[in-house]
């Protein structure tokens, strides 16, 4: 018997490990960051899930729909 080929995806995403432009994740929206990573300033009103070290120079602000996780 063949075998069935399957469908396979793979989403690979690259960050830069020094941003100068602040990150905001609105609400009803998720996004991750692999570290080591530094940002001025992050707003979150969402979800931002990051994996391993983050380093905010200024402001970190977390809304009342924010989660913030850290990993690693």
């Amino acid at each position: 018997m063949a075998s069935v080929a399957k469908d396979k995806s793979i989403l690979v995403g690259i960050n830069t490990k020094t941003y100068t432009n602040d990150i905001v994740v609105p609400e009803n929206y998720s996004a991750i960051l692999s570290g080591p990573v530094t940002i001025p300033n992050i707003t979150v009103n969402g979800t931002l899930n990051v994996v391993n070290n983050l380093n905010v120079t200024s402001n970190v602000v977390i809304g009342s729909t924010g989660n913030l996780n850290l990993t690693g």
